[in-house]
């Protein structure tokens, strides 16, 4: 009967000009599906942490300035009052003053708008480079696995253990961020021995 109803669809597709493509199976094929936690790749992985520290190394010493210009104005606003409060301020000193002070206020400003816009773009370009990086490990290990279907761990409700890869995409992450660090790392020469 399946033959005869598989044989009529045919023949009425044929009719209706559309190719005609069936297949008897006889073994089912298995389906391999796994999930992974990127959110714990993203802050687990050497990668994050090295991205992390580049970030330090690039802004803490420009914060520390800022943090120092803006502990400098402060202290010249406090100045600046405990003088007009003792009454020993001339007023086109104390006019003077409160221009700088201004002068010095809006800089800061501009100064911190610009840093802050800085470290957003450069966080938010080392968050790209990142995803992307853990997008091709997960592709990789989905390839080494053979794994047809990779979920995210926001795609399902309830999975098994068994199927989450997620560690072995941070071991991968792992091994090609030591051979990443070992070529860029240069190995220092030894040192000559003294001649006797």
């Amino acid at each position: 009967m399946k033959k005869r109803c598989a044989l009529c669809l045919g023949v009425i597709l044929v009719l209706l000009g559309q190719p005609a493509v069936w297949a008897e199976t006889t073994s089912a094929q298995s389906v391999r599906i796994a999930i992974v936690n990127v959110a714990t790749l993203l802050d687990n992985a050497p990668q994050s942490k090295a991205a992390d520290a580049k970030l330090k190394v690039d802004f803490v010493p420009r914060e520390k300035k800022l943090d120092a210009e803006q502990n400098a104005i402060q202290q010249l606003e406090d100045e600046l009052a405990s003088r007009n409060e003792a009454g020993s301020l001339p007023e086109e000193e104390k006019v003077q003053r409160q221009r700088e002070l201004r002068d010095l206020q809006r800089k800061y400003t501009r100064e911190m708008e610009d840093f802050r816009e800085e470290v957003r773009t450069a966080r938010d370009a080392a968050i790209d480079a990142l995803q992307a990086g853990i997008i091709q490990a997960i592709g990789e290990v989905r390839e080494q696995e053979k794994i047809d279907l990779v979920l995210r761990e926001s795609n399902y409700i309830v999975a098994s253990d068994r199927i989450d890869i997620t560690n072995k995409v941070m071991q991968h992450l792992e091994q090609k961020f030591q051979a990443q660090t070992a070529l860029v790392v240069p190995v220092p020469a030894a040192a000559p021995t003294p001649a006797k």
